[in-house]
């Protein structure tokens, strides 16, 4: 790792980004890890050639957004895949076996529960729960109202309720 003093703005966004971004874009690859590094790489190159001071202040936002419209552009180009709800596994160094085992069935849970949500509800949980962003950030990658974002998170988690209490 480099110190922070000299590292410049974009090594640490990436350091920053990397993996968010890469399971983000993995999931609506539907596990096609391949894609979704091809889809950052290309993120981070926009990123490179970006006015800072225009994007700094919606950073967050900005690199979804352009994350998200490689991933379009690039299912557009091959067949169109689905956007799945597979989970991207990153190694911990010190895996407790019986929390990992919990942690897997409770996963396994929840990616059945996502199955039955819709395409929306899927995309505004993983940009809120698994990226972190806030409802503004969500409707500028989605170009849905702040207001919509809300609806479609609500519904989702209502929704999940009711398939867990079934």
């Amino acid at each position: 790792m480099t110190d922070s003093a000299t590292q410049s703005w974009p090594e640490g966004v990436v350091d920053r980004y990397e993996r968010p971004l890469l399971a983000y874009a993995c999931r609506m690859f539907g596990g096609d890890w391949s894609a979704a590094q091809d889809a950052v790489q290309e993120t981070f190159l926009r990123l490179c050639r970006a006015d800072r001071e225009a994007i700094e202040p919606r950073l967050a936002a900005w690199l979804f957004s352009v994350c998200r419209s490689r991933v379009i552009d690039m299912q557009r180009v091959k067949t169109a895949t689905p956007i799945g709800v597979d989970h991207v596994n990153f190694a911990d160094p010190s895996p407790d076996v019986a929390q990992a085992v919990c942690d897997a069935e409770q996963q396994e849970q929840l990616n059945e529960c996502l199955t039955k949500l819709s395409p929306r509800q899927q995309e505004v949980l993983r940009l809120r729960l698994g990226a972190g962003l806030s409802y503004r950030e969500i409707a500028e990658v989605t170009g849905m109202t702040t207001s919509n974002v809300g609806f479609h998170l609500h519904e989702a988690v209502r929704n999940i309720r009711q398939i867990l209490a079934t």
